[in-house]
């Protein structure tokens, strides 16, 4: 049994298409038609069902993607433990991270650290943050970057880096005209929030109460997936958001977003949303060379200032 082909079956049931499977791997989709029925050509059985108009397994191919994913994942910690045999730093590095570190703290570090060491390849998949942590503790990914410290002792954590949520309107809105309003004014206004597994969600709602207030104050006008579907809604007019200070330069800079102070009315005090970005990974006896330096590599960096904090 061909294991590239046990892969390919894996991409075909989780991404639903098999052209959308071609493009990720660089084959061709007549190659991903003949994989799969070679798969069952040698194991004689059906693992999709091609009466139907989607991707549905048989019995037989709910079978094979459960062993399909034992193998694949014995391949990658086969591939880590042979990476630490070598001298060269080489390997690839899985990471997942939540919207804020995914877009804009990891991309420039990543160029780095491929400048130090061009044999390494690195795969970031960008989650909410409660998914991030899932997979690292899992072994899934190997690395994390998120907005929420994990509960339990199987995973390090350090800080990476902080940031600030922020409030933004549109230039039109009234509040874009005085710069400055009360928390009372921001009552029925029309809000967009992110998902509530979101790491910017939970601080938000945590940091609003130890300032005094209750998120449940301000109704969702909309709640949206990403950091930028938000401020895309608030550049379009649709609404105000709470959104994170490192991915507003660019809206702030072409005046299409408006930052605005926000007095809380119980303690005439500045709103001031602080939170810190994290880096996580499993705690185990025996880690990946490729790990061991990138962990030391992120660690240096923070002592030089160099990671993105607002």
């Amino acid at each position: 049994m061909n294991l590239d082909y046990l892969r390919t079956y894996i991409e075909v049931v989780r991404l639903g298409s098999f052209s959308e499977v071609a493009k990720k791997l660089s084959i061709s989709q007549p190659a991903v038609s003949f994989q799969i029925q070679k798969l069952e050509r040698d194991l004689g059985v059906h693992l999709i069902d091609r009466g139907q108009s989607v991707i549905i397994m048989t019995e037989a191919g709910k079978r094979l993607l459960h062993f399909a994913e034992y193998v694949e994942q014995g391949r990658i910690h086969l591939r880590r433990d042979l990476d630490q045999l070598r001298d060269e730093v080489v390997g690839e590095l899985g990471i997942a991270a939540s919207t804020i570190p995914g877009e804009y703290l990891l991309p420039p570090l990543l160029g780095e650290f491929k400048t130090l060491y061009p044999s390494v390849s690195a795969q970031v998949i960008i989650s909410d943050s409660l998914t991030v942590i899932d997979g690292v503790r899992d072994g899934k990914y190997e690395v994390g970057f998120c907005g929420v410290t994990p509960e339990g002792r199987e995973l390090e954590t350090f800080k990476v880096s902080e940031d600030e949520i922020v409030l933004i309107v549109f230039p039109e809105h009234p509040f874009a005209q005085r710069g400055e309003v009360s928390s009372i004014e921001l009552e029925g206004e029309p809000f967009i929030f992110r998902e509530e597994t979101s790491g910017t969600q939970q601080s938000l709602k945590s940091l609003l109460a130890e300032a005094g207030l209750d998120i449940n104050q301000y109704s969702p006008h909309l709640v949206l997936g990403t950091t930028q579907a938000v401020i895309s809604a608030v550049e379009a007019g649709v609404g105000i958001a709470f959104v994170s200070n490192l991915a507003i330069k660019k809206s702030v800079a072409l005046n299409l977003v408006n930052k605005i102070t926000v007095n809380v009315e119980i303690t005439k005090n500045r709103l001031s949303l602080r939170r810190n970005f994290y880096c996580i990974y499993r705690k185990e006896r025996v880690v990946s060379r490729l790990l061991t330096e990138f962990i030391a590599f992120i660690q240096a960096r923070i002592s030089c200032g160099k990671v993105g904090i607002t």
